[in-house]
């Protein structure tokens, strides 16, 4: 009860002392040049940690080989995998990859396959700062740049080698290029602006960019109380679409003249098959609830997503000034119309809340400098639930520090069952704690300093402060994450080292998985490796030796007549659900085989 009644005391104080600065501008000036130059400096140090780490799993590495296939290869049109399957994105994140791999040598590896992601990362950080320095308010566009930074569903997808943070960043571009549009008037010029960056967005990802800025501008009209047909009898949207229908077809038209029903098939999947449920047709793929995806934006944004509810009462209630309540509905819009629309869709990843991150960043950055001319019960509640929620943040994080080296300290095993990937998460924590290294003590004492300075800053009334506090909190986290633990454990599970100790043994003879694609070892091994089991299997030679990759669920599936040919060759020592895969030598028919078979010794 006395850390409630002192938040309350805090609430009043904070209240009376920011209702005397009601400083309410339409537009505040923008940020000079040299600070946006730092910023980025600043977001590509942060966002590129961890960008050496090894691929894990088949989406990057896939995604690595389009590159190849257009730095390598020259397929620009229609990049290719190793296996021979066409790119199911529009090729603009591919080209980009590709350029910069032939610019610093022609080789592509994690780095050169992530950088375009991490341009992008910074630079939206950087667009999140400038436009909301512009549009809100200088201090609430240098929270939201360390916001956004530290939130982890953010800053870990910049440094990972696929299309979500170039589409959304191009869709955030574009947005921001519209909101003068619907606030101070038309411009063709802009409109034709705004329409090539859409349309860039477009050959990013398809037409899912459209959509999610249509439907942003149509829930911000809605929520202004405006017509969104309305803006349909204007001319600059449709300049806007005509653009970026103009741009995407240099790329489209080619592409389906050239690659016929074969890619027509993969657009249709593509953009109807993953929204329609399988009963209706739809693909059937990443099939999820409808609820699926608000929890994992929530789990995404932690911790600032509990920042929340403090912004909602505050524009709710008329706690935010009028002239910064249209900005902060606008982003909110963005992050509403992610959530309506892949909540619907049949298909729903992981990475789709990426385009609601920039929404969270800036509304829980507008509650730390809130306005207004006079203190009502609205003004009240929303700085008592940010006082909240920024002290349950800074003692959660504090305590999790303290829990984590009591835990370590002690050797127990905490009575809860964790997935495989999360039990691998704590382990290695834990084990990182207890023996101090440095990354992790250099986290723990940013955290108790961090906590310390939050709980002052409220103490002291001083909400900048305090939501500065947050944020290097949140950063420490995110950072230690992408620059220690999640690199760490990337090495620990990736096939990367085993797949060259594979190809020395190899030599020429041919190598095979047993049932699946395996796009992390074919692009480590350099080669495609097919499967020697199932419908895509590829028959082997008959007079030749061959070697199989199995991991210990799949040795005991391979035929029999294969499997009294084989003998173990060495086992890894990878860590991971799968456990650790095992390379075999299967002898011709006829010869010597099964000496030892598998499960045994390795030589």
């Amino acid at each position: 009860m006395a850390g409630a009644d002192r938040i309350r005391e805090i609430t009043v104080n904070d209240s009376a002392s920011e209702a005397s600065s009601n400083l309410t501008p339409r537009r505040t000036a923008a940020l000079g040049w040299g600070a946006l130059a730092i910023a980025a400096a600043v977001a590509l140090a942060v966002l590129a940690q961890g960008i050496t780490a090894p691929f894990v799993k088949d989406a990057e590495p896939q995604s690595a080989e389009w590159i190849a296939s257009v730095a390598r290869d020259g397929h620009w049109l229609i990049p290719i995998d190793d296996y021979g399957a066409v790119d199911r994105k529009p090729p603009l994140f591919y080209w980009m990859s590709a350029i910069v791999a032939r610019a610093s040598g022609g080789a592509v590896d994690e780095v050169r396959a992530r950088v375009v992601s991490l341009a992008a990362g910074a630079a939206l950080a950087v667009a999140i700062l400038a436009w909301t320095a512009a549009e809100i308010g200088v201090a609430e566009g240098w929270l939201a740049f360390l916001f956004i930074l530290g939130i982890y569903g953010y800053s870990s997808r910049a440094t990972v080698a696929l299309t979500d943070m170039l589409l959304t960043f191009l869709v955030f571009a574009t947005l921001a290029i519209l909101y003068p549009q619907l606030e101070r008037g038309g411009s063709l010029r802009r409109a034709a602006a705004a329409g090539l960056v859409l349309g860039l967005a477009v050959l990013t990802k398809g037409p899912v960019a459209v959509v999610l800025v249509a439907l942003s501008l149509a829930i911000y009209l809605l929520l202004q109380r405006r017509n969104p047909l309305g803006v349909l009898a204007m001319r600059w949207p449709w300049v806007t679409a005509a653009a970026a229908a103009a741009l995407a077809a240099v790329w489209y038209v080619p592409w389906i003249v050239a690659g016929g029903h074969r890619v027509i098939a993969v657009f249709i999947d593509e953009n109807f098959g993953h929204f329609m449920p399988a009963a209706m047709g739809g693909t059937g793929e990443a099939s999820r609830p409808v609820w699926y995806l608000v929890p994992r934006l929530a789990g995404g944004a932690m911790p600032l997503i509990l920042l929340i509810p403090a912004a909602v009462t505050a524009m709710a209630g008329g706690a935010i000034a009028p002239a910064k309540r249209a900005p902060l509905l606008y982003q909110a819009s963005l992050a509403i119309a992610v959530i309506l629309f892949f909540s619907a869709a049949s298909a729903k990843r992981d990475d789709y809340i990426l385009p609601a991150l920039p929404a969270i960043a800036i509304l829980g950055a507008s509650v730390f400098a809130l306005e207004t001319a006079a203190i009502g019960p609205a003004h009240r509640w929303a700085v008592w639930l940010r006082n909240f929620a920024a002290a349950v943040i800074a003692g959660a994080m504090l305590a999790g520090v303290i829990g984590a080296i009591a835990i370590a300290s002690a050797k127990v095993a905490l009575p809860i069952r964790l997935r495989s990937s999360d039990a691998l998460f704590l382990a290695r924590f834990l084990d990182g704690v207890a023996k101090l290294r440095a990354p992790y003590l250099m986290m723990g004492i940013v955290v108790v300093l961090g906590a310390l300075a939050a709980f002052f800053a409220l103490a002291r009334r001083r909400a900048l402060w305090a939501g500065a506090a947050v944020g290097v909190l949140s950063l420490a986290g995110s950072l230690f994450f992408n620059a220690s633990l999640r690199p760490e454990l990337a090495r620990m599970r990736t096939v990367k080292e085993f797949a060259r100790a594979i190809h020395e043994r190899a030599g020429a003879s041919a190598v095979y998985a047993v049932s699946d694609l395996s796009y992390e070892l074919s692009f480590y091994y350099g080669a495609r490796v097919p499967p020697l089991t199932g419908p895509r299997a590829s028959p082997p030679p008959a007079a030749q030796p061959i070697f199989v990759v199995a991991y210990p669920r799949e040795a005991a599936s391979i035929p029999a007549e294969y499997r009294g040919r084989m003998r173990l060759i060495m086992r890894s020592d990878l860590i991971g659900g799968e456990g650790p895969p095992a390379l075999y030598e299967i002898a011709p028919a006829g010869g010597d085989g099964g000496l030892n078979p598998p499960g045994g010794s390795a030589r």
